[in-house]
Formats: C-alpha cells, sequence, structure tokens
C-alpha cells in the first residue's frame, strides 16, 4: 500500500500513518491551492519519467506553478531508485522549459530539451557533477529532438514560425488592392519544421547544424520542409544510423492506391493531407514508408539492435487488421501495436488496444496495455506472445497516470479526482507500490472536499457516471446547491481542472465554499459512439449532440433533487470550449431554471463565428450541425436553436471570460477575433438588459498557462457562484466594486425574471 496514502469519499480523508497523532486543524482549500498544485508533465508524446540503462536511476519532471513571477518552472529531479527513505529527490535543473529526456548508454548523462519556451536548447546534464552542455542550439524554437544511444548522433526540428513569403501579398498587391477569396481553405499541415543533423566527428567536436533534405516517397521531389499536426514524432535507431518520424503529406501528392482507400476517406478532406512515417538512412539517403498507417499514437520504439521498431498506431491500410477494423464500427479509429522490420518488410501486430510501449531489454517488450496495467511481451516463430502482467494495485486510480519501466521497477503517478498526484515505486520482488515522491504536501493540512460516484439515466435511459463533490461540512438530509461543470473528466485530480487547466472549472474551492459540485465521469472504456447512438432525435442536422448533453445535465438535476441532495432552484451551470456551446444551449432550451452560469472561451455556433474566421472547415461544420447555411430553407433551424436568435430566452446571470492568445484588444479598428466572436452574445445580452460580465485575458491561451490567470479565473468563479447560489459577498481585494456591480446585475435579473412570468 502507500505510504501517505490519502483515500477519500464522503467522510474526511483517513489519516496516514506517516503523520503525527496530534491532528492538525485544517483549513478549505481556496483558488491559491489548486494554483500550487505540482503535476509529473511533458507532452503527450513524451514521458515526464525515465529510468537509466543500468536501472539504478530515475529522472522525472515536475510542473511548479510559480504565482509570484507569474510563470511555470519545470524541475528537473534525480533519485536513486535503491533509495527506500520517503524523501523528495535530488533537484537538478530548474527552467521556463525543460522536456524530452533521454538517458545515454552510461548512465550518467542525460539529454534534454532546456531554456527558454521560445528558444530552447539541447542539453546534455551528468547527473552526478550537474554539469550542463549545451549539444544544438538555434535560433528558432526547437520543438523535438531525438539522439542515439551514445550521443554521437543528434537530428533535431525547428519550427518555422513566421508566415511563408506564398502566404503575404506583394507590395504590387497592396498599392493596388488584392482579392479577397470567399474562405480560406482546410490546411494540411497545421505547422512547418525544418530538421538538422549533428554528429561528433572522429576528433571528438560536434559538426555544425546540417538541415536535412529527403526525397518523397510519394513523388521522389526534394522536401526541405516538413509540415505536421502536433509532433514529428523523431526517432533515431540506437546506433544512430537509421531516423523514423512522421509529417503530412499533401493530398495531390497521394497516389490513388491511398487516397481511394476506404479507411482514408475521414482523414482526406479537401485542402488537406495524412499523416506518414517515413525512415530515413542516414547511410544510404534512401526514403522509405516502413508502415503504411494514416495516423500513429506514439513515439517509435527502436529494438536494442536496431534491426525493428514497434509504434502503436492505426492499422496498416489493407491489411487483415485493417479489414477487421473497417468491419467493425465500434472500433472507431482506435490504435494498436505494430512490430515492423524494416529491412524485409514484416509486419507484425504485438497487440491489440494498447497505451504506449514502455522499454524494451533482452528479457523482452515492455507495454501498458491498459490502466495500470503492464505486459510484458516475447516475439517466438514469429508472433508476439505475452509473457507476464502486472496489475498495479492502486485505489481508484485515474487511468491515464504516467508509467516508466525497465523490467524490473515500475514508477509511476498516482493520483484520483481527490488525491493530488503522486510518484510510487514497485520494487523488484514486491508487489504492492510505495510512495517514492510527494509532489503536494501542502494538501496535508487541507481540508479535500469529499467525492462520491453518482449515476443517473437520461430521458432515452442512458446511463450516465458523475463525479459528486460534497462540502467537507455535509451534512446528510440537506439540500445543497449545485454547480456543474459540463465538460468531463476521466478521474485526474481536480482541484481546479487538472493539469490541463482549463478555466472557469473549481470543485474543491466550490465544494468548500458550501456547495455540491458535479462532474460527468468517462471511463477507461469509454466509447463516444456510444453516446451519439443515444442522441434525441427529431433534431436537424447533427443538433441532437446539443440536445444530448443538455439531456444529461437536467437528467442529473432532477436526478440529485429527487434524491434530496440537491436545491433544483439554485444550480449553477459552466461551459468551456465545446462544453459551452452546450451549456447556451441548455441555457435557451432546458426546462430546468438554471440560477446563474459561466461561458469560458467557448465555441458558440453563431453567426459571427459563420462569417467572422473566415474559414471552410468553420462554414461546412455549422452547415453540417443545423442541416444547412443560415439562408434559405435552412435559416429556420438557425432561428429556432441558433443563440444568436435565442438570446432573449437565457435568464441566468452569464460569466463570459476569453482568452486573447497574446493579443491585445487596443486597437480600436482591429478587434481581435476570438473576441470579436463574442461580442454578438455579449452585446445582446446587455442590449436585452440581461445580467452578463466579460473578462478578456489577452496574454493567455485556451487552457491557461500564466498562475494568474488561472487564479484570476478560479477567484472570479468561486465569487459567482457564491453571490449568486448562497447570496454570501466574500471579500474580494483585487475587484473592490465587484458586489456593487453585482447587485446591479441581480437587479436585473429580478427585472428579467418578472417580465417573463
Amino acid at each position: 500500500m502507500l505510504r501517505s496514502l490519502r483515500i477519500v469519499a464522503i467522510a474526511l480523508p483517513v489519516a496516514s500513518a506517516s503523520l503525527c497523532l496530534v491532528a492538525q486543524e485544517k483549513r478549505a482549500i481556496i483558488p491559491e491551492d489548486c494554483v500550487s498544485v505540482r503535476y509529473l508533465q511533458d507532452d503527450y508524446a513524451h514521458s515526464p519519467i525515465k529510468i537509466n540503462p543500468q536501472g539504478a536511476l530515475i529522472a522525472y519532471l515536475v510542473r511548479s506553478p510559480n504565482l509570484l513571477a507569474n510563470r511555470n518552472d519545470m524541475q528537473l529531479y534525480i533519485r536513486d531508485l535503491a533509495d527506500t527513505s520517503n524523501v523528495q529527490g535530488r533537484l537538478l535543473m530548474v527552467a521556463d522549459h525543460i522536456s524530452q529526456m533521454n538517458w545515454l548508454q552510461d548512465g550518467r548523462h542525460l539529454v534534454v530539451l532546456a531554456g527558454s519556451v521560445a528558444e530552447p536548447s539541447i542539453v546534455k546534464v551528468d547527473v552526478v557533477t550537474g554539469a550542463q552542455e549545451p549539444i544544438a542550439t538555434s535560433v528558432g524554437r526547437i520543438i523535438e529532438y531525438t539522439i542515439d544511444r551514445k550521443g554521437d548522433t543528434l537530428v533535431f526540428a525547428v519550427r518555422e514560425e513566421a508566415k511563408h513569403p506564398e502566404d503575404m501579398p506583394t507590395k504590387e498587391e497592396v498599392s493596388r488592392g488584392y482579392r479577397i477569396p470567399f474562405q480560406s481553405d482546410g490546411v494540411w499541415g497545421e505547422y512547418r519544421a525544418h530538421l538538422y543533423i549533428r554528429q561528433i566527428s572522429p576528433n571528438g567536436l560536434w559538426s555544425n547544424s546540417e538541415p536535412i533534405a529527403l526525397d518523397s516517397p510519394f513523388t521522389h521531389q526534394r522536401i526541405t520542409s516538413f509540415h505536421y499536426p502536433n509532433h514529428l514524432y523523431l526517432s533515431l535507431s540506437p546506433d544512430g544510423k537509421k531516423l523514423l518520424f512522421g509529417y503530412t503529406e499533401r493530398r495531390d501528392r497521394i497516389p490513388q492506391g491511398w487516397a481511394g482507400h476506404d479507411g482514408l476517406t475521414s482523414l482526406i478532406v479537401e485542402g488537406e493531407g495524412i499523416d506518414i512515417t517515413v525512415l530515413w538512412n542516414l547511410e544510404s539517403g534512401a526514403t522509405t514508408i516502413p508502415l503504411k498507417s494514416p495516423e500513429i499514437w506514439s513515439v517509435p520504439l527502436w529494438s536494442p539492435d536496431s534491426q525493428s521498431f514497434v509504434v502503436v498506431a492505426t492499422s496498416p491500410m489493407g491489411s487483415e487488421w485493417d479489414r477487421k477494423d473497417i468491419a467493425d464500427p465500434l472500433m472507431g479509429k482506435k490504435p494498436h501495436m505494430f512490430w515492423i522490420k524494416p529491412s524485409t518488410g514484416e509486419v507484425t501486430q504485438v497487440a491489440s488496444h494498447v497505451v504506449r510501449p514502455l522499454w524494451w531489454s533482452d528479457s523482452g517488450l515492455g507495454v501498458q496495455t491498459a490502466a495500470n496495467v503492464i505486459s510484458t511481451f516475447t516475439k517466438s516463430s514469429g508472433a508476439w506472445m505475452e509473457l507476464s502482467r502486472l496489475q498495479i494495485s492502486l485505489p481508484d486510480a485515474f487511468p491515464f497516470s504516467e508509467l516508466a519501466g525497465d523490467g524490473q521497477y515500475v514508477v509511476g503517478d498516482y493520483q484520483n479526482a481527490a488525491t493530488p498526484p503522486q510518484m510510487f515505486v514497485v520494487r523488484p520482488g514486491q508487489k504492492s507500490p510505495e510512495t517514492l515522491a510527494a509532489l503536494n504536501p501542502q494538501f496535508e493540512n487541507l481540508t479535500i472536499a469529499g467525492m462520491q460516484r453518482v449515476h443517473w439515466k437520461t430521458s432515452t435511459g442512458y446511463d450516465i457516471s458523475g463525479l459528486l463533490f460534497l462540502p467537507p461540512n455535509y451534512v446528510r438530509g440537506g439540500r445543497y446547491p449545485l454547480v456543474i461543470q459540463t465538460k468531463p473528466d476521466k478521474g485526474s485530480f481536480v482541484c481546479d481542472s487538472g493539469e490541463n487547466h482549463d478555466p472557469a472549472f473549481a470543485p474543491q474551492p466550490i465544494a468548500n465554499a458550501g456547495m455540491m459540485y458535479l462532474i460527468r465521469y468517462l471511463p477507461w472504456d469509454y466509447n463516444p459512439l456510444d453516446d451519439s447512438a443515444n442522441w434525441p432525435k427529431g433534431y436537424p442536422g447533427k443538433l441532437g449532440e446539443a440536445a444530448f448533453h443538455m439531456d444529461i445535465w437536467d437528467s442529473a438535476v432532477e436526478s440529485l433533487a429527487h434524491r434530496g441532495l440537491v436545491d433544483s432552484s439554485r444550480v449553477g451551470i459552466i461551459g468551456f470550449s465545446r462544453s459551452g456551446w452546450y451549456t447556451e444551449f441548455i441555457l435557451t432550451h432546458s426546462h430546468i431554471p438554471y440560477k446563474a452560469a459561466t461561458l469560458a472561451d467557448n465555441l458558440h455556433m453563431n453567426l459571427s463565428e459563420y462569417w467572422l474566421y473566415h474559414s471552410k472547415t468553420v462554414i461546412q461544420g455549422a452547415d453540417a450541425m443545423f442541416g444547412g447555411p443560415p439562408y434559405g430553407a435552412t435559416l429556420k433551424n438557425w432561428q429556432e436553436h441558433s443563440i444568436s436568435f435565442n438570446v432573449d430566452k437565457i435568464h441566468a446571470p452569464i460569466l463570459m471570460e476569453e482568452m486573447g492568445y497574446g493579443v491585445l484588444d487596443d486597437r480600436p479598428n482591429s478587434t481581435p477575433n476570438n473576441l470579436a466572436q463574442n461580442y454578438e452574445l455579449f452585446t445582446g445580452l446587455n442590449r436585452l438588459s440581461k445580467p452578463v460580465e466579460m473578462y478578456y485575458y489577452p496574454n493567455d491561451v485556451h487552457q491557461p498557462n500564466e498562475p494568474q490567470t488561472r487564479l484570476a479565473s478560479l477567484r472570479r468563479n468561486v465569487d459567482w457562484y457564491r453571490f449568486w447560489l448562497l447570496g454570501e459577498e466574500p471579500v474580494a481585494p483585487d475587484d473592490p466594486d465587484r458586489y456593487a456591480r453585482w447587485r446591479k446585475l441581480r437587479d436585473l435579473q429580478e427585472q428579467d425574471t418578472f417580465r417573463g412570468q
């Protein structure tokens, strides 16, 4: 059992055996506490936990918010795995950005991408002395790298940030005017990058960084700039002789045999391309396609002898696995793990429905095959066989936590909805995990709101699971105000929304303030096709999607009220991103009298988005949603269901929060698009004298990074619901006029309610 483990249900946390017997007085969680949470973090393609080749040391990355400096410090720790004391590891490096750790074969040197976010360097770190040696820098942003096991060959990618000349009007066009097309085409690769290579020469010195140019495996034309959606998945073989990576190939360059395949129907649209994985032989210069798959889901892991690799990907087109996937509509685009030997063209499935490969040693291939399950495979007589399986026993563990291993040790991240992240280790010969590092000891002195699983059915009888957070002083039989979070969670620790830091969501501070808080829970095996099969009927286009989410939350309120848990006249609802559109639909179509709401950086499906973004993708998406454009015969669909024509039906006070993505609203004749498209709703509510406030965070992004942005959003939302659902006015030193304004909004709401009677 984990030492210092906290298991929270409805009751208060169980005291750890390592704590003092004299109970400390605990205080309620407030927004500042949520901003302080430390997470293990890297991007989703790379693990924040790495064990060195000798199995002696572990390196791990911690994202630590620095509220005073308004930044997030990335911290690199080193820990001796043989050390059984329950202490924090040794802090080796702190920087604005650290990611993509790779141990060299000597087990003493670690290579990382570190430095500023805008211009990080590739650094080799001596974990014994702490000495740091930059081995690649660039004027520009290095986004990925890969290195061989000796540390002699390095390949890295630099993102192109500026617009390309072909995208910019010429001086003559600026003088004479230039044509604006009706809509912009879809992009066939969200980003572009250049690849570079450095190698250590026989005299022991690094060569200059040389750009890599490859021949397209389709057209054999020279490529010097590579389009990609999110990651290139760079992977250099251990001997440094072969490079695997993925990029997006243009539609017009894809052979008919690819483009016409049934499996690509949903992956290729007009103006776009597909993602392919290529193998570049550094010695011959040849470029081939080792796996005919349109999507990969992991960084390829090479075998120790550099002769083969495994990767998580969708099935190769035309293969037996592809035919099975197409025949099974419930499969969707779920990936499998494949073994590929490029020299012979052999492809074999290792396992189906895996998460990621973890290690490959002489003893076998370690793979995470399910939530907290690690399987070891070996290849025998041409087929892969499962040798062993380790089920890590952790109470109610978040199924997508980070795991690492080497065949002896297993190290991972343990958290659940009411347990802050901490690190565990399973040592050789042991079955039970124990605490390796307590990442968030501050929560030992905080009152974590109890959480219980709840279940209810929609009007169609569809089962929904939820996480219901109760006030720490919950009294059975009392009816409490309820705040609904419309974006679901899969069981990670949620003080705010978890490590993604979606704005506005605040389960722990809101519950600690005396309200219940409800989140939909998605299980490990959740399939969105199950949802769409239960969309309510009778709606045009794809509007059944929004109606389905209205059904979820209306049914939840009715179910919890029927059980005597909540007061259905005091219910708030928070929507973010796509779930913000669901929230707008709910506020204009539901029979539940929602008392207050938040809309945070959300989709609207309104007329402003339709024309303002000048995008084929947006226009086509809206047409599909409403069954056609807002003109002619399908205009009635928009009039009946779009927020553009239904603002008058909103009766809940709305808090709007919009992100600026680094763009200030300081030019009267050039309002940022993300702010401008929100003015439609903001203006409509104000014009109809309905209560609304809108806040703009110009420096932050969709899921805010800056601690002060996160804190401001959390404070504002906690106070918003305390005011509207509890009638409280807590001290707000950051906004002394807040309640004077909100009392006026309350007057508007009362007048609006009176007019609606």
